[in-house]
Protein backbone atom coordinates (compact mmCIF):
# COMPACT_ATOMS: atom_id res chain seq x y z
CA UNK A 1 0.00 0.00 0.00
CA UNK A 2 1.39 3.39 -0.96
CA UNK A 3 1.19 6.29 1.49
CA UNK A 4 1.23 9.92 0.44
CA UNK A 5 3.24 12.36 2.59
CA UNK A 6 1.38 15.65 2.90
CA UNK A 7 3.45 18.76 3.52
CA UNK A 8 2.54 22.22 4.73
CA UNK A 9 4.24 25.01 2.81
CA UNK A 10 6.10 27.60 4.84
CA UNK A 11 4.88 31.04 3.87
CA UNK A 12 7.76 33.42 3.19
CA UNK A 13 7.21 36.52 5.32
CA UNK A 14 9.30 39.70 5.33
CA UNK A 15 11.99 37.88 3.38
CA UNK A 16 11.82 39.39 -0.06
CA UNK A 17 11.44 36.17 -2.01
CA UNK A 18 13.12 32.81 -2.20
CA UNK A 19 12.30 29.20 -1.43
CA UNK A 20 11.96 27.79 2.10
CA UNK A 21 11.74 24.24 3.36
CA UNK A 22 8.41 22.58 3.97
CA UNK A 23 7.14 21.19 7.24
CA UNK A 24 6.07 17.55 6.82
CA UNK A 25 2.86 16.70 8.62
CA UNK A 26 3.69 15.34 12.06
CA UNK A 27 7.09 17.04 12.24
CA UNK A 28 7.65 19.56 15.04
CA UNK A 29 8.20 23.15 13.96
CA UNK A 30 11.76 24.33 14.72
CA UNK A 31 12.21 28.01 15.55
CA UNK A 32 15.45 29.94 16.11
CA UNK A 33 15.51 33.46 17.58
CA UNK A 34 18.38 35.93 17.59
CA UNK A 35 17.70 37.45 21.04
CA UNK A 36 16.69 36.11 24.47
CA UNK A 37 13.62 38.36 24.47
CA UNK A 38 12.35 37.00 21.13
CA UNK A 39 13.18 33.44 22.17
CA UNK A 40 11.28 33.90 25.45
CA UNK A 41 8.21 35.24 23.70
CA UNK A 42 8.42 32.41 21.17
CA UNK A 43 8.66 29.84 23.98
CA UNK A 44 5.56 31.28 25.64
CA UNK A 45 3.64 31.20 22.34
CA UNK A 46 4.93 27.83 21.12
CA UNK A 47 4.03 25.76 24.17
CA UNK A 48 4.60 22.11 23.32
CA UNK A 49 3.77 22.62 19.65
CA UNK A 50 7.15 23.94 18.49
CA UNK A 51 10.81 23.81 19.50
CA UNK A 52 12.53 27.16 20.16
CA UNK A 53 16.26 27.81 20.38
CA UNK A 54 18.46 30.88 20.81
CA UNK A 55 20.74 31.67 17.87
CA UNK A 56 24.13 32.33 19.43
CA UNK A 57 25.57 31.89 22.94
CA UNK A 58 23.44 32.71 25.98
CA UNK A 59 26.15 35.00 27.30
CA UNK A 60 26.64 36.86 24.01
CA UNK A 61 24.90 39.90 22.60
CA UNK A 62 23.16 40.28 19.25
CA UNK A 63 24.93 43.63 18.91
CA UNK A 64 28.24 41.96 18.05
CA UNK A 65 27.32 38.30 17.35
CA UNK A 66 28.55 36.90 14.04
CA UNK A 67 27.28 33.40 13.16
CA UNK A 68 29.94 30.71 12.83
CA UNK A 69 29.85 27.84 10.36
CA UNK A 70 28.37 25.64 13.11
CA UNK A 71 25.71 28.26 13.88
CA UNK A 72 24.69 28.35 10.23
CA UNK A 73 24.50 24.57 10.14
CA UNK A 74 21.93 24.66 12.92
CA UNK A 75 19.65 26.57 10.58
CA UNK A 76 19.72 23.78 8.03
CA UNK A 77 17.24 21.74 10.05
CA UNK A 78 15.16 24.65 11.37
CA UNK A 79 12.10 26.21 9.77
CA UNK A 80 11.78 29.76 11.16
CA UNK A 81 14.33 32.48 12.04
CA UNK A 82 13.02 35.27 14.27
CA UNK A 83 15.00 38.52 14.16
CA UNK A 84 14.58 41.87 15.90
CA UNK A 85 15.70 43.95 12.93
CA UNK A 86 16.16 47.74 13.11
CA UNK A 87 19.94 47.31 13.03
CA UNK A 88 20.13 45.36 16.30
CA UNK A 89 21.73 42.21 14.91
CA UNK A 90 25.36 42.52 13.96
CA UNK A 91 24.99 40.38 10.83
CA UNK A 92 22.87 40.22 7.67
CA UNK A 93 19.94 38.15 8.92
CA UNK A 94 18.18 38.05 5.55
CA UNK A 95 21.27 36.75 3.77
CA UNK A 96 21.70 34.04 6.43
CA UNK A 97 18.03 33.05 6.17
CA UNK A 98 18.12 32.82 2.38
CA UNK A 99 21.27 30.72 2.35
CA UNK A 100 19.66 28.29 4.79
CA UNK A 101 16.27 28.31 3.01
CA UNK A 102 14.60 29.27 6.28
CA UNK A 103 11.58 31.50 6.89
CA UNK A 104 12.89 34.96 7.84
CA UNK A 105 10.61 36.91 10.20
CA UNK A 106 11.47 40.50 11.06
CA UNK A 107 9.50 40.90 14.28
CA UNK A 108 9.78 44.70 14.20
CA UNK A 109 8.46 45.07 10.65
CA UNK A 110 5.36 47.26 10.46
CA UNK A 111 5.96 48.63 13.97
CA UNK A 112 3.76 51.75 14.18
CA UNK A 113 5.85 54.80 13.27
CA UNK A 114 4.40 56.80 16.14
CA UNK A 115 5.72 54.22 18.58
CA UNK A 116 9.33 54.39 17.41
CA UNK A 117 12.00 56.55 19.06
CA UNK A 118 15.03 57.84 17.19
CA UNK A 119 18.52 56.48 17.80
CA UNK A 120 21.02 58.75 19.57
CA UNK A 121 23.95 57.47 17.51
CA UNK A 122 25.50 59.82 14.97
CA UNK A 123 28.25 59.28 12.43
CA UNK A 124 30.98 60.76 14.60
CA UNK A 125 29.92 58.63 17.57
CA UNK A 126 30.17 55.27 15.83
CA UNK A 127 32.97 56.14 13.43
CA UNK A 128 35.58 53.45 13.62
CA UNK A 129 33.12 50.92 15.11
CA UNK A 130 31.69 48.04 13.11
CA UNK A 131 28.23 48.25 14.64
CA UNK A 132 25.63 51.02 14.44
CA UNK A 133 21.89 51.00 14.93
CA UNK A 134 19.55 52.25 12.26
CA UNK A 135 17.36 55.33 12.27
CA UNK A 136 15.29 54.17 15.25
CA UNK A 137 16.20 52.73 18.61
CA UNK A 138 15.81 48.94 18.24
CA UNK A 139 15.06 48.05 21.89
CA UNK A 140 11.31 48.02 21.27
CA UNK A 141 10.66 44.90 23.40
CA UNK A 142 11.41 46.84 26.60
CA UNK A 143 8.10 48.64 26.21
CA UNK A 144 5.11 46.32 26.46
CA UNK A 145 3.47 47.80 23.35
CA UNK A 146 6.57 46.93 21.34
CA UNK A 147 6.83 43.50 22.97
CA UNK A 148 3.19 42.74 22.16
CA UNK A 149 3.72 43.82 18.54
CA UNK A 150 6.70 41.46 18.26
CA UNK A 151 4.81 38.65 20.00
CA UNK A 152 1.95 39.04 17.54
CA UNK A 153 4.40 38.85 14.61
CA UNK A 154 5.87 35.67 16.11
CA UNK A 155 2.40 34.20 16.57
CA UNK A 156 1.32 34.80 12.98
CA UNK A 157 4.59 33.45 11.61
CA UNK A 158 4.23 30.24 13.62
CA UNK A 159 0.56 29.94 12.68
CA UNK A 160 1.36 30.25 8.97
CA UNK A 161 4.26 27.85 9.15
CA UNK A 162 2.31 25.33 11.23
CA UNK A 163 -1.45 25.91 10.67
CA UNK A 164 -2.34 22.66 12.44
CA UNK A 165 -1.41 24.35 15.74
CA UNK A 166 -2.47 27.91 14.87
CA UNK A 167 -5.26 28.05 17.46
CA UNK A 168 -2.85 27.06 20.22
CA UNK A 169 -0.30 29.69 19.15
CA UNK A 170 -2.94 32.41 19.09
CA UNK A 171 -4.44 31.37 22.42
CA UNK A 172 -1.06 31.45 24.14
CA UNK A 173 -0.33 34.84 22.56
CA UNK A 174 -3.50 36.26 24.09
CA UNK A 175 -2.45 34.89 27.49
CA UNK A 176 1.02 36.49 27.16
CA UNK A 177 -0.54 39.78 26.07
CA UNK A 178 -2.84 39.77 29.10
CA UNK A 179 0.06 39.11 31.48
CA UNK A 180 2.11 41.96 30.02
CA UNK A 181 -0.82 44.36 30.23
CA UNK A 182 -1.44 43.31 33.83
CA UNK A 183 2.20 44.02 34.65
CA UNK A 184 1.86 47.57 33.34
CA UNK A 185 -1.36 48.11 35.26
CA UNK A 186 0.32 46.88 38.46
CA UNK A 187 3.44 49.04 38.25
CA UNK A 188 2.35 52.27 36.57
CA UNK A 189 0.75 53.73 39.71
CA UNK A 190 3.79 52.77 41.80
CA UNK A 191 6.23 54.44 39.40
CA UNK A 192 3.96 57.47 39.01
CA UNK A 193 4.23 58.03 42.77
CA UNK A 194 8.02 58.51 42.56
CA UNK A 195 9.23 62.08 42.94
CA UNK A 196 12.56 61.33 41.20
CA UNK A 197 12.28 59.93 37.69
CA UNK A 198 15.40 60.90 35.68
CA UNK A 199 18.22 58.46 35.08
CA UNK A 200 21.37 57.78 33.09
CA UNK A 201 21.84 54.28 31.66
CA UNK A 202 24.90 52.39 30.53
CA UNK A 203 23.75 52.44 26.89
CA UNK A 204 20.72 53.64 24.97
CA UNK A 205 18.45 50.68 25.72
CA UNK A 206 15.62 52.09 27.79
CA UNK A 207 13.76 54.97 26.08
CA UNK A 208 10.67 52.80 25.34
CA UNK A 209 10.65 51.47 28.91
CA UNK A 210 11.09 55.00 30.29
CA UNK A 211 8.34 56.51 28.15
CA UNK A 212 5.83 53.81 29.07
CA UNK A 213 6.30 54.31 32.81
CA UNK A 214 6.73 58.08 32.89
CA UNK A 215 10.48 58.00 33.49
CA UNK A 216 13.14 59.95 31.61
CA UNK A 217 16.45 58.62 30.30
CA UNK A 218 18.50 61.83 30.30
CA UNK A 219 21.85 60.40 29.20
CA UNK A 220 23.88 57.32 28.33
CA UNK A 221 27.44 56.37 29.22
CA UNK A 222 28.26 54.05 26.31
CA UNK A 223 26.78 55.73 23.25
CA UNK A 224 27.94 52.71 21.24
CA UNK A 225 27.40 49.37 23.03
CA UNK A 226 30.60 47.93 24.43
CA UNK A 227 32.66 51.09 23.92
CA UNK A 228 33.40 53.26 26.95
CA UNK A 229 32.94 57.03 26.64
CA UNK A 230 35.72 59.28 25.44
CA UNK A 231 37.20 61.77 27.90
CA UNK A 232 35.04 64.51 26.37
CA UNK A 233 31.87 62.41 26.59
CA UNK A 234 32.58 61.50 30.22
CA UNK A 235 33.12 65.15 31.13
CA UNK A 236 29.82 66.07 29.47
CA UNK A 237 28.00 63.35 31.42
CA UNK A 238 29.56 64.42 34.72
CA UNK A 239 28.71 68.07 34.02
CA UNK A 240 25.11 67.13 33.36
CA UNK A 241 24.98 65.05 36.53
CA UNK A 242 26.48 67.84 38.62
CA UNK A 243 23.62 70.10 37.55
CA UNK A 244 21.13 67.73 39.17
CA UNK A 245 19.34 66.59 36.01
CA UNK A 246 19.66 62.88 36.89
CA UNK A 247 18.62 61.01 40.01
CA UNK A 248 20.26 57.59 39.42
CA UNK A 249 22.63 55.66 37.18
CA UNK A 250 21.77 52.21 35.88
CA UNK A 251 24.33 49.64 34.76
CA UNK A 252 23.52 46.61 32.59
CA UNK A 253 24.54 42.95 32.87
CA UNK A 254 26.83 41.78 30.10
CA UNK A 255 28.62 45.10 29.60
CA UNK A 256 31.71 46.70 31.09
CA UNK A 257 30.39 48.71 34.04
CA UNK A 258 33.65 50.33 35.17
CA UNK A 259 32.80 53.72 33.70
CA UNK A 260 29.29 53.64 35.19
CA UNK A 261 30.67 52.85 38.65
CA UNK A 262 33.27 55.63 38.51
CA UNK A 263 30.75 58.21 37.29
CA UNK A 264 28.22 57.14 39.95
CA UNK A 265 30.86 57.39 42.68
CA UNK A 266 31.97 60.83 41.54
CA UNK A 267 28.40 62.10 41.26
CA UNK A 268 27.22 60.52 44.54
CA UNK A 269 24.17 59.14 42.73
CA UNK A 270 22.53 55.80 43.60
CA UNK A 271 23.54 52.95 41.31
CA UNK A 272 21.32 50.10 40.14
CA UNK A 273 21.14 47.44 37.43
CA UNK A 274 18.58 47.42 34.61
CA UNK A 275 18.55 44.43 32.27
CA UNK A 276 17.82 45.09 28.57
CA UNK A 277 17.55 41.29 28.11
CA UNK A 278 19.74 41.22 25.03
CA UNK A 279 22.01 38.81 26.94
CA UNK A 280 20.80 35.87 29.00
CA UNK A 281 18.91 32.60 29.02
CA UNK A 282 15.43 32.58 27.47
CA UNK A 283 12.45 31.00 29.22
CA UNK A 284 8.67 30.99 28.83
CA UNK A 285 8.34 33.81 31.36
CA UNK A 286 11.77 35.33 30.77
CA UNK A 287 10.62 38.69 29.42
CA UNK A 288 8.03 39.12 32.15
CA UNK A 289 10.61 38.33 34.87
CA UNK A 290 13.06 40.86 33.41
CA UNK A 291 10.40 43.57 33.18
CA UNK A 292 9.27 42.97 36.76
CA UNK A 293 12.86 42.96 38.07
CA UNK A 294 13.61 46.20 36.19
CA UNK A 295 10.55 47.89 37.64
CA UNK A 296 11.43 46.73 41.16
CA UNK A 297 14.94 48.15 40.62
CA UNK A 298 13.52 51.48 39.50
CA UNK A 299 11.29 51.70 42.57
CA UNK A 300 14.13 50.81 44.92
CA UNK A 301 16.81 53.01 43.32
CA UNK A 302 14.81 56.12 42.45
CA UNK A 303 12.75 55.84 45.61
CA UNK A 304 15.74 56.47 47.88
Amino acid sequence: MRYLMFVIPLVLAACGGGETRTLPRGETLSVIATTPALASMALAIAGDDAKVELFGPEGGSSHDFEPSVNDRRRLETAHVLLVNGMGLEGFDTLKVAKSARILHVNCSADMPKEYLIGSIETEDEHAGHDHAHGEHNPHVWLGTEGAIHQARAITEALAKADPAHADGYRSRFEALKSRLEALVAEYKPKVAALTKKNFVSNHDAFPYFAREFGLKQVGVIQRTPGHNPTVEQRRAIEKMLSSGHAHAIFMEPGYDDAASRIIAENSKLPLGVLDPFDVGKPSTDGLEKVMRANLDTVLKTLGR
